[in-house]
């Protein structure tokens, strides 16, 4: 790219536009249950400590994905997507999305602070999320970012999420500074969030051994569902809903890949004992406790996970304003074939009950 070319005239599908809807909106409520909202006075709290090799997407980009994201974050359309509520309002209703929950973008879980860092940005996104909640209470829910790293005070934040910012979930990573979900040190953040009823929302950053997705945007296009399918089988296998039967999950990005091939594990744990150490029952029994959301791409797929594991585990979701999201979440849902009542707890019924919106 030469000096007098824009980004845009190089890359002209930097940060695609929402155009409206191709379908008729429902006369019920439209959830969007997977959306990010970036707050920069976190970041900013966050930035002296950033490493590259502490984030598996820096670490494991090429050069042209790293400039790329630079560029793509730096237009105004995104800056605005990701930071300015009303710019999201506008965006919601060429949609046909009536209420976003708000979470953070997984570049922003800052899991590698130290606990007083971590603690200050924590309350910084939460305050945030809480001032366009209180802003637009119609149009907007939000859930939390916990500091994984230091369970005891996740723990801590969870409670004051829920207590002080009326919270119902918490946003999670598939995987915390390497370290795997079925560890027996998270057990009490599975349980506070049992007990407190605060859905988790699994949305991982990247694959922590990318060595060999580093080409052709791999990074996000196989290591964000594998980051998921591995964190969830682990966690199934690991015994965490054995243990913690009251804990509630939406796995974002369709689940991964294990909702569409969970039969080979099914086969594993009746003839290898390994798989039988933690768990009583076959690991589908887990996964269909799960729920899902449809940012899949494909309508066929969204069949199939309301098929197989239930109109009710199935949530609408659009990665908003990532690229690599939904943009009419409405016309790809109606090419899906739901029935009406499969359609009304996927569009908003589901997460209005399990977040109690």
């Amino acid at each position: 790219m030469t000096d007098a070319e824009s980004p845009a005239e190089w890359w002209p599908e930097l940060a695609p536009a929402i155009t409206p809807t191709a379908a008729t909106k429902p006369p019920f409520r439209v959830v969007d249950v997977h959306t990010h909202l970036s707050v920069p006075a976190a970041g900013a709290i966050a930035a002296p400590f950033f490493r590259p090799e502490l984030e598996p997407r820096t670490l494991y980009s090429s050069p042209e994905t790293l400039r790329y994201n630079r560029e793509y974050r730096a237009s105004d359309r995104q800056t605005g997507q990701f930071e300015d509520a009303e710019v999201r309002l506008s965006d919601m209703d060429r949609q046909g999305v009536d209420t976003q929950v708000l979470s953070v973008p997984p570049t922003e879980y800052f899991y590698w602070l130290d606990e007083e860092h971590a603690l200050r940005a924590c309350r910084v996104q939460h305050e945030r999320f809480a001032e366009v909640v209180a802003r637009y209470p119609d149009r907007f829910a939000a859930v939390a970012n916990v500091p994984m790293n230091h369970p005891e005070l996740a723990v801590e934040v969870m409670r004051e999420a829920r207590r002080d910012f009326g919270f119902t979930g918490f946003e999670l990573s598939a995987d915390v500074v390497g370290l795997d979900l079925d560890h027996p040190r998270f057990d009490v953040v599975w349980e506070a969030a049992a007990e407190l009823g605060m859905v988790a929302i699994m949305h991982p950053q990247g694959f922590t051994h990318g060595q060999r997705m580093t080409d052709y945007y791999l990074v996000n296009v196989m290591c964000m569902p594998l980051a998921s399918t591995l964190a969830t089988t682990r966690m199934i296998l690991g015994g965490v809903w054995e243990r913690h039967p009251g804990l509630k999950m939406i796995v974002v990005h369709g689940g991964g890949y294990l909702p569409f091939y969970f039969a080979r594990t099914d086969h594993a744990f009746t003839v290898r004992p390994e798989l039988r150490k933690h768990i009583s029952r076959p690991p589908s029994d887990y996964l269909r406790e799960l729920y899902f959301d449809t940012n899949v791409f494909e309508p066929g797929m969204v069949r199939h996970l309301v098929s197989e594991f239930g109109a009710d585990h199935v949530l609408l979701g659009t990665d908003y304003p990532f690229d690599m999201g939904t943009t009419d979440p409405l016309g790809f849902l109606a090419r899906a074939g739901l029935g009406e009542d499969e359609a009304r707890q996927v569009l908003g019924g589901n997460a209005e009950r399990l977040l109690r919106l």
